[in-house]
């Protein structure tokens, strides 16, 4: 109710800054979305592939420039097929984030579809690292996601990010102007989703008994900041609407935390987060050198003794097994079964987590 609350007041705020819709909405199949939770669901601001005849819709597979569209979709993993369902586009400029109304927006066929039609009451946000391309995002990241997580929890609907990255983590400095780019992409999820729980309307004739939360891993993270920065700058204000952030591989700086550097606005963004520190982490490694900083996922922050206890950075590099070293220690948050129990059955169920 707080957080509604939240809501109802600042949003209207976020409108005076323009209020006319600066971002336009289409539907692209407006059928009932299938009940089959094994379905993956993401979004991404890829150029789709214009498909020839008989063939089947997808998006380019590599690198590309901030595209100002975001597609959602539903994805079958044993047929391979994408089922795009929705279209938002930023009509305002690349680097300008929206502040207006949203007409029509996707999440409320969301909400129909997942907590009315399916039960589903925890909603997780998931923006994932560097050097992946599109196929490997959904056959590989968000195949063992579904078969990792989402498989275990009934009542969780899993909802990726598949930003556009470059396929090498060599061309590392490439994968970093995608995640500022992206950044602002990204910007039309988040008003979309902050626009959403702020229609008190709404709210007052359906149950507001959801969660949402957000997971970044390797670079995502320092999208994530990016887009706080930006935010920032734009004189924005942050809306609440995560319960739990979590941190993983942060490939963020290891200053991040402090004062204009993006994640100290965190927690005017979600009531609390969490961030896993790996000090055996080789790609945070190699990361270090190429940036001479230290990486927030391999050493911590900085200023650790200043953080607010909402902030709880725990160190994981004890629990890393041999298997995780054969992809040097990064992927451990699909790998690691001792880390994926925890985070399964704590940090993303209703209990209270618990120490590590």
């Amino acid at each position: 109710m707080k957080r509604i609350l939240h809501l109802v007041l600042v949003v209207p705020l976020l409108y005076c800054i323009k209020s006319e819709a600066q971002i336009e909405t289409r539907w692209l199949d407006t059928s009932a979305s299938s009940t089959n939770k094994e379905l993956g669901i993401f979004f991404t601001n890829r150029k789709l592939v214009d498909p020839g005849e008989g063939e089947d819709v997808t998006f380019k597979n590599r690198w590309l420039r901030q595209t100002r569209n975001l597609y959602f979709c539903r994805y079958d993993f044993e047929s391979k097929e994408i089922m795009l369902k929705y279209r938002a586009t930023k009509t305002c400029s690349k680097k300008k984030y929206p502040t207006g109304p949203v007409d029509n927006s996707f999440m409320y066929k969301v909400y129909e579809d997942l907590r009315i039609n399916q039960g589903i009451r925890n909603f997780v946000f998931i923006i994932p690292g560097h050097a992946k391309t599109f196929d490997k995002q959904i056959n590989d990241y968000m195949f063992r996601l579904q078969r990792n997580y989402a498989d275990s929890l009934r009542s969780t609907a899993f909802i990726t990010f598949a930003w556009s990255s470059e396929s090498l983590g060599a061309l590392y400095y490439r994968g970093q102007r995608a995640a500022d780019r992206s950044a602002n992409d990204f910007s039309i999820f988040e008003h979309m989703l902050e626009s959403f729980l702020a229609d008190s309307a709404f709210w007052q004739e359906h149950p507001f008994d959801i969660s949402f939360k957000l997971i970044c891993t390797s670079m995502g993270n320092e999208l994530l900041r990016l887009y706080l920065i930006k935010r920032e700058m734009q004189g924005i204000p942050l809306i609440p609407v995560y319960d739990r952030i979590i941190l993983i591989g942060s490939d963020a700086p290891a200053n991040a935390f402090a004062r204009g550097e993006g994640f100290d606005h965190l927690l005017e963004m979600g009531k609390s987060v969490l961030l896993l520190v790996n000090r055996r982490d080789g790609p945070l490694t190699m990361s270090l050198y190429m940036n001479l900083e230290g990486r927030l996922g391999l050493v911590g922050p900085t200023n650790i003794t200043k953080l607010p206890d909402e902030i709880v950075v725990r160190e994981v590099t004890h629990l890393i097994s041999k298997s995780d070293l054969s992809t040097l220690g990064h992927d451990y948050f699909l790998r690691n079964q001792v880390l994926m129990d925890y985070i399964l059955h704590q940090e993303l169920s209703s209990e209270l987590p618990s120490e590590l």
